[in-house]
């Protein structure tokens, strides 16, 4: 009779926890599928032309606001050395919540398994607190050029920098040289068009959109669509589609947006403490850093490609070449840096290239062109990459690998 009830008892238990689960997962269906289910909903935005919404976007970082966002990128990378983190935002899912005060304090965290990263924005520099090494980075001073971060892919600062590389609108619907523009006309720049794109809603915001298309066959990029509220022009969904590409590689947006003003105590620094551990860095600590490694000159231009004298690259002994969505980055690193790059490159499914003075290593994907030079002839190792047809590196190569002289 005991041994009848206890089996009747688990075979009780059993369902309910069947049950119990299914329920669970349900639930947790339903809210996947909420940003598609309101998306689906008919987006009805304020009318804004164009020209007024482009403006808008640029300078919508006075708008503040609180959300939870989610990056998902399919870049295809290779592991390359020190660089981890960035190709594991551009080749996986990077959850993101954001307190948006304004341009000078704010709080992004990245999320993570187990794992989180706050990024804190204040004034005179950033402080980093990593909970799972119990760990704060206070950084002082704005380094003249750093890594892609977490916070770099949220909508509104990729929407920004995407659309800051083409030339600014000017106030009133005018472009820079003073033409006015019709309010259903593509807003044009010498090197891309931005044209509208039907209204959809983003994290119950109908929000207004516009497609930038680089003209530039060299370009890898397709076009890039771009979702932003109307009325403060915040961006809200961001989606970079490559040449020849039918799915977007990477796409950025918001779940859940309010466009409101944080908290002030969500945008304060962790104060730190006991067990807690403490690291100070400098931006010029880094700049001298960086510059006491000597690792050679680089040439005014590469190919048709101008080298960017005002570029914060330089300052660092990196170059900067060409325009638009057309520049790439030359990296000089040293000889251990560069065929350990060389080396993920070719494992990665990379294309050798050899020249009379050396050799490189050749990746595309769908999104960026990667090529690792060694230059027999200078004795020298560089990294180009760039959101550019492979070939546009491939004659950068052949001219950086007999390069010996030139300024800096």
């Amino acid at each position: 009779m005991r041994g009848t009830s206890w089996s009747r008892l688990v075979s009780t238990a059993r369902r309910f926890g069947w049950w119990r689960w299914a329920v669970v997962a349900a639930v947790v269906a339903v809210l996947a599928s909420l940003p598609g289910l309101i998306a689906a909903l008919p987006a009805h935005p304020a009318p804004v032309s164009l020209a007024t919404l482009a403006d808008r976007i640029r300078a919508s970082d006075r708008q503040p606001y609180q959300g939870f966002a989610l990056s998902s990128g399919t870049a295809g990378l290779p592991s390359l050395p020190q660089l981890s983190d960035v190709v594991a935002v551009l080749d996986g899912e990077t959850h993101l919540r954001a307190f948006y005060a304004g341009p000078r304090q704010w709080r992004v965290d990245q999320l993570g398994v187990g794992t989180e990263r706050d990024l804190y924005q204040v004034v005179g520099g950033q402080i980093l607190w990593d909970f799972g090494t119990n760990q704060i980075t206070d950084l002082i001073g704005d380094p003249p050029i750093r890594l892609p971060r977490g916070a770099d892919f949220l909508p509104p600062d990729l929407a920004r920098r995407l659309l800051g590389a083409v030339v600014p609108a000017g106030a009133n619907g005018t472009d820079p040289n003073g033409t006015v523009r019709s309010a259903d006309s593509p807003e044009k720049s010498p090197s891309s068009v931005i044209e509208a794109l039907p209204p959809r809603r983003v994290a119950g915001i109908a929000a207004a959109g516009l497609r930038l298309r680089p003209t530039d066959p060299e370009a890898s990029l397709a076009h890039v669509d771009i979702w932003a509220e109307p009325n403060s022009g915040l961006p809200v969904q961001v989606e970079i589609t490559g040449r020849g590409q039918s799915v977007p590689v990477l796409v950025t947006r918001f779940l859940d947006l309010s466009l409101t003003a944080p908290d002030p105590a969500q945008v304060e620094p962790p104060p730190g403490g006991p067990g807690v551990g403490l690291n100070v860095t400098n931006a010029n600590d880094l700049t001298q850093a960086f510059s006491s490694l000597q690792l050679g000159p680089l040439p005014n231009a590469l190919g048709r490609a101008a080298r960017v004298t005002n570029s914060a690259a330089t300052t660092v002994g990196a170059g900067l070449y060409g325009t638009g969505f057309t520049q790439f980055l030359v990296i000089p690193v040293p000889r251990n840096v560069g065929f350990d790059a060389y080396d993920r490159a070719k494992k990665a499914g990379g294309k050798q290239i050899t020249y009379p003075g050396g050799f490189g290593m050749q990746l595309s994907t769908p999104l960026l062109s990667l090529f690792v030079l060694n230059s027999r002839q200078a004795r020298r190792n560089y990294i180009l990459v760039g959101l550019v047809d492979p070939a546009v590196l491939q004659r950068a190569a052949a001219e950086l690998v007999t390069f010996t002289g030139g300024r800096r």
